[in-house]
């Protein structure tokens, strides 16, 4: 089954979930922290600068992307663009590992 990642806000960065059947024999708790160590690793590692700005300000900090758009003095297409593409890139990571 994949992975899916769920939208990170202040309330919901503990349920980065997955599926509960684990054929490796781990539980679902341990899944998860080990999902979210490696989510948080690939953030720090594996996005760009713009990619991390835009998302943990999107998700994180709960700002529309018009407001960070204004902020960065970008276009709000343009901030929309860099969350899709760090989340895309989370995505194949995550499910490469979930694998």
């Amino acid at each position: 089954m994949k992975t899916k990642i769920i939208h990170f806000t202040n309330e919901n960065t503990s349920k980065i979930l997955f599926s509960s059947f684990n054929p490796n024999g781990t539980t679902n708790s341990e899944s998860r922290r080990r999902m979210k160590e490696i989510i948080s690793k690939a953030i720090v590692t594996e996005l760009t600068d713009m990619q991390r700005i835009c998302l943990t300000e999107h998700y994180l900090n709960d700002k529309k992307q018009k407001e960070i758009a204004s902020e960065l003095g970008l276009n709000a297409s343009t901030v929309s663009r860099h969350i899709s593409s760090a989340r895309r890139k989370l995505q194949n990571i995550a499910s490469y590992y979930a694998s």
